[in-house]
């Protein structure tokens, strides 16, 4: 594996994936959280560090199948999507079951914000990942 390549693109995803987390989740369900039965005490450190964290996974998993998918942005939204799926429904889904008061709709906004993330993170890593 190119460490160069993988360097780059989990930065660069982990960027957008910090700029998307203000959007979505500072903005857009800001009002849905101040009403939701929990709490959550995130710092903006732990949550840059994360978003590096599953940037540099995220491409190391891309690297690793891109050659199953078609090259370029069109096979890294389909890897995207593929992997939105398997990360976010199972365990925004399960949230509801497992943890009290934790609301139903609140998972359906997660998983589908989670699969539109990693549509978008697998479009930059194909188009980075030109051979």
């Amino acid at each position: 594996m190119n460490v160069r390549k993988w360097i780059i693109i989990g930065i660069v995803v982990a960027i957008v994936a910090a700029v998307y987390d203000v959007i979505v989740h500072g903005s857009l369900l800001a009002s849905y959280y101040t009403q939701a039965p929990f709490r959550q005490d995130a710092s903006l450190a732990w949550m840059l560090v994360s978003n590096v964290v599953a940037g540099l996974v995220f491409a190391w998993v891309y690297l690793k199948v891109a050659g199953s998918f078609p090259s370029g942005v069109s096979g890294g939204v389909t890897m995207g999507f593929y992997a939105g799926v398997l990360v976010n429904f199972p365990s925004a889904i399960f949230l509801n079951l497992v943890l009290q008061n934790f609301p139903y709709a609140l998972s359906w906004l997660w998983v589908v914000s989670g699969i539109v993330f990693y549509v978008i993170a697998g479009a930059i890593a194909g188009a980075l990942n030109r051979k």
